[in-house]
């Protein structure tokens, strides 16, 4: 049943914004002849380009391109653990925060904060639990005893630059605002700083910003970083004039003290006096529960990972469900049929991640005779229309058409997802190109035309 319901949305969807006519069509046997001859032009003899595509539900292989070659395909890793994690858990799973003590209002001996892996937990929810514990008559903590912010996981093969640009952050059991502070960066008037404002005013008690970054005419790159250091961050990078803010994310490296600080400040905005605090990694909880703090549900948390291709959501997900079950996204991927696969994070940051086009046409397969189908076909970007495909493909056949997962690293550029051709049925598709040194905008267009290339596919009648 959901197969007919996504099927006939994927059809209705976009008619009329500038889909292929019957007479500019492309028959399924004459798509490998089009596909080659963007393969053959001279800008791509240095890379190598891998390409699957396959009639959605039959499995008809329509074409292929080194299929069977293990590819870098950056954030199209994320497809492997989402699907895992919808497979394991459900769409209506919750990751808990829990809030256990000993004792008894109005002064407990000890309050204990137990991460869950929860990637959406922010200020507004500690307010919430903050304001929640006083409503139970909570005035007085003798020991606040966070429990799983004190060890902090990197994945040792991500690359420096990807780190110092704020892609992803530390992965503890317990993080608050995704371990990371954010910061506005606004353009002034021409050869001036950008004016640097904290998203978060208190972090401006901790740390000091050294502002490095100027205002540039428009024939000049943009670009924003960030660094580290004690007590301090230096950002640099330029932005347009004229051109909206920009937003900084600035990773911590060591999140404790700043997840412990948010805690105190949350508790002591409710009027709650905290005597003593205590960072520990336990994984259980105290004997008496007051209250669980439910995370949105997978179904929900997927779609930042999709969508907008948010690395830190992925990476603690990943991390849950290693810690629910060990090894249960490779055994997923197994169970499916994937074949080889490398991989050693759960964003695709890591460039020792390594999937074949095909695998992931499987993986987009498999998923499509779930019953949860529907829901994971929402959580992918639209072209020209959400998340990282919203600037994709305007105003071409394309339009409305296809859900795609996007990936991006310096030298790689990939898509994965399903097509629906107005003329054809739908399509599952993974297109890669590995080709170190070329700009990503021009990879990203030679893929591109390749997806317009599948827009084209009609039935034709026989001769």
């Amino acid at each position: 049943m959901h197969r007919s319901l996504a099927r006939g949305l994927m059809a209705a969807i976009a008619v009329g914004l500038g889909c292929p006519t019957l007479a500019t069509a492309t028959c399924p046997a004459e798509l490998g002849t089009a596909i080659e001859r963007h393969l053959q032009q001279p800008q791509w003899q240095s890379g190598q380009w891998g390409i699957a595509v396959q009639e959605l539900g039959t499995g008809v292989v329509l074409y292929s391109h080194q299929a069977d070659k293990l590819f870098l395909v950056a954030s199209n890793v994320k497809l492997t653990t989402t699907a895992a994690a919808l497979a394991y858990w459900g769409a209506n799973h919750r990751l808990e925060t829990v809030i256990s003590a000993t004792g008894r209002s109005p002064q407990l001996e000890r309050l204990r904060v137990q991460g869950g892996f929860d990637p959406s937990l922010s200020d507004q929810d500690l307010q919430q639990i903050a304001r929640t514990l006083a409503r139970q008559g909570v005035q007085r903590i003798q020991t606040l005893e966070i429990a799983g912010a004190q060890d902090p996981w990197l994945e040792p093969t991500w690359a420096l630059e990807d780190l110092r640009m704020g892609d992803t952050a530390a992965v503890t059991r317990l993080s608050v605002n995704q371990n990371a502070l954010e910061v506005d960066a606004l353009p002034q008037q021409l050869g001036q700083p950008l004016t640097l404002v904290w998203r978060q005013p208190t972090a401006a008690r901790s740390w000091q910003l050294v502002n490095q970054t100027r205002t540039v005419a428009t024939s000049e790159p943009e670009f924003l970083e960030a660094e580290v250091g004690d007590r301090q961050i230096t950002i640099r990078g330029q932005l347009h004039v004229g051109s909206a803010a920009g937003d900084i994310r600035v990773p911590l490296p060591q999140p404790a003290p700043y997840i412990q600080g948010q805690i105190e400040q949350a508790l002591q905005a409710a009027g709650i006096t905290v005597e003593g605090t205590t960072l520990i990694e336990a994984t259980d909880h105290l004997p008496e529960v007051l209250l669980r703090h439910g995370s949105p549900p997978i179904g929900e948390l997927i779609v930042p990972i999709n969508q907008d291709s948010d690395n830190f959501y992925a990476e603690m997900l990943y991390v849950a469900l290693e810690q629910a079950r060990s090894g249960y996204r490779q055994q997923y991927l197994d169970q499916q049929g994937l074949g080889t696969v490398v991989l050693v994070d759960g964003s695709g940051l890591s460039r020792q991640n390594w999937l074949t086009p095909r695998a992931l046409t499987t993986l987009l397969q498999g998923v499509y005779r779930r019953p949860d189908y529907p829901l994971w076909w929402r959580s992918l970007p639209l072209a020209a229309t959400s998340g990282t495909l919203r600037n994709r493909f305007q105003g071409t056949a394309a339009q409305g058409r296809v859900w795609a997962k996007t990936g991006t690293l310096r030298g790689v550029v990939a898509l994965a997802g399903y097509a629906a051709p107005p003329h054809h049925p739908p399509l599952a598709f993974s297109i890669v190109l590995n080709q170190a040194g070329t700009p990503t905008p021009q990879l990203r267009n030679g893929l591109d035309a390749i997806v317009l290339e599948l827009i084209k596919l009609a039935n034709c009648a026989p001769q």
